[in-house]
């Protein structure tokens, strides 16, 4: 065995809030933290929360960072939905989540060798070759 997860163990588990727009996932980046003072303090200037908008594949894999949906399902939905238009779904995917991470976006979680629990990786560490 390795030590680099599997696209059937790795499970993506989203940190920020969000809104669906028109169809769209919108997501809601805290401009000066996410705690209560940060967001009381951004929201004295407007908006506390910066915007991110997805397209529709962004839409769709964001919406199965739920921490239970694993990688390999979610490319299967990508091919069930997009087709060839996301090919290479699996190369798209593991981009799209490596991006996530190091943007603090989402965190992934995989089951550890020795038991059930789980384990948090804040960093790309496991996705390099996904």
């Amino acid at each position: 065995m390795t030590d680099e997860p599997s696209f059937a163990t790795v499970r993506p588990r989203r940190l920020l809030e969000w809104r669906e727009e028109d169809g769209r996932c919108v997501l809601l980046r805290p401009r000066l933290g996410s705690s209560r003072l940060a967001r009381w303090v951004a929201g004295l200037g407007g908006d506390p929360y910066y915007r991110i908008r997805l397209d529709e594949v962004g839409t769709l894999i964001w919406k199965a960072c739920d921490g239970q949906t694993a990688l390999a399902d979610i490319v299967a939905r990508m091919r069930k939905r997009f087709g060839d238009q996301v090919e290479p779904a699996d190369r798209r995917l593991a981009q799209f989540v490596r991006k996530m991470v190091k943007g603090r976006m989402i965190t992934v979680d995989h089951p550890e060798e020795t038991g059930d629990r789980r384990q948090e990786t804040g960093g790309a560490g496991g996705l390099r070759r996904l």
